[in-house]
């Protein structure tokens, strides 16, 4: 990401981290997106292989080739948009502010506010397509014996998953870690995001991971 940074900045910024140094302004704000975008992206891709990892491959191709005259940028691109128009809402501001608080009602920076709402994006197209049934129109034994039921599946429900987060009673460095996660950021991300070193979020995670094994063998006993 760094030499992309590099490349579509001229030079301005060597890597993520100045850029993001910066406040978000009419001159930052584009680049800020693309590479929230890219990033969600790259998460994105790792668990679905269709949808997210097209959209990925046209995004590159995007950021590469948008300048070019009669060029028409692909739907890849919707993310970046989105990325940008959020951002835009806080011009003259850093992307570490405080956004507020997220639904389990933890402060979150604008940045991280930012990678969720083109998180959400992204998986919305996603289960938009595993809704879709494919029909072999040309096979009569391909159409569904209920036809009127045939795209109903059953949504994300993320209830349970709240309820595990809290009966952990994660602090709230460690509901950030976790949220940084979750966002697919690295962890050098997350050292800048949060500012702690490596050792500190290894610990987190391993008390973590060490009351999710007891929260684990409570709930099957």
């Amino acid at each position: 990401m760094e030499l992309l940074v590099k490349k579509f900045s001229n030079g301005k910024y060597e890597n993520e981290s100045e850029l993001f140094a910066e406040q978000i302004s009419e001159e930052t704000v584009k680049l800020m997106g693309e590479m929230i975008a890219l990033q969600s992206l790259r998460t994105s891709k790792k668990y679905d292989f269709d949808v997210a990892d097209k959209l990925y491959v046209d995004y590159i191709k995007d950021l590469h080739h948008m300048g070019e005259k009669d060029y028409v940028v692909t739907d890849g691109y919707d993310c970046a948009q989105i990325a940008i128009c959020f951002l835009w809402q806080f011009a003259g501001k850093s992307v570490y502010d405080d956004y507020g608080k997220d639904r389990i009602g933890k402060n979150i920076t604008i940045k991280l506010a930012c990678y969720r709402e083109v998180g959400r994006y992204i998986d919305g197209l996603c289960r938009k397509a595993k809704r879709t049934e494919h029909i072999d129109v040309i096979d009569y034994k391909a159409y569904p014996v209920d036809p009127v039921n045939c795209f109903e599946k059953e949504e994300w429900n993320y209830d349970k998953a709240d309820a595990i987060i809290e009966a952990l009673n994660l602090s709230d460095l460690e509901l950030a870690i976790i949220n940084c996660c979750m966002c697919g950021m690295t962890q050098s991300q997350i050292m800048a995001e949060l500012g702690i070193g490596r050792g500190r979020i290894w610990h987190r995670k391993a008390s973590m991971q060490k009351r999710y094994k007891i929260y684990e063998s409570l709930v099957i006993n």
